[in-house]
């Protein structure tokens, strides 16, 4: 089900590559993350958290955390709802983790389907299911999608990131810039 939120007239500027968030912070990015000449998005990631209760059969023998996640359409008359296709776990801001919807039926992690169309300022959460490799902790979340080499929006290089302002940032992590 979509929310309805106040934004503000006009384009925001696009959150640039490389770009370092607290969770909560909200990046403008491409709704369709193949399409970098496409419509923006709002992406607000309020965290990601170790996950129980999630059958093997959905980890595949990874670590299983949960990501959290709204989306808000800047669309200014009904179209394709924007995606979360290119937000992944990370363990270290720079590479994604196989990251995927939830299984159903589990109460703290439930993946709400997209609506089909959406305008301005209407909105969704979900929750999405990121797998790490065993010995691995995702602390992180990142935008990585695969810009077809364009320099300027290159995400895949070098991902919007978003982390727990509590947290240390490790070595080599990108700290916060907004």
């Amino acid at each position: 089900m979509s929310a309805s939120v106040t934004v503000s007239r006009g384009v925001p500027a696009r959150t640039a590559p490389g770009t370092g968030l607290d969770f909560g912070a909200t990046a403008t990015l491409p709704a369709d993350a193949f399409a970098t000449s496409g419509a923006l998005a709002l992406f607000t990631v309020t965290g990601i958290t170790p996950a129980e209760g999630v059958p093997e059969t959905a980890t595949n023998g990874g670590v299983p955390y949960f990501i959290y996640v709204t989306v808000t359409s800047l669309a200014n008359r009904p179209s394709a709802a924007p995606g979360v296709v290119g937000i992944a776990g990370s363990p270290d801001g720079r590479a994604a983790a196989l990251t995927v919807p939830p299984p159903t039926g589990l109460p703290s992690c439930t993946a709400t389907a997209k609506p089909e169309r959406m305008r301005r300022g209407e909105s969704y959460a979900t929750c999405l299911l990121a797998l790490a490799d065993p010995g691995q902790k995702l602390q992180q979340v990142i935008y990585w999608a695969d810009t077809s080499g364009a320099d300027a929006f290159d995400y895949k290089t070098s991902p919007v990131v978003w982390r727990n302002p509590a947290a240390v940032a490790p070595s080599g992590s990108p700290a916060p810039t907004s």
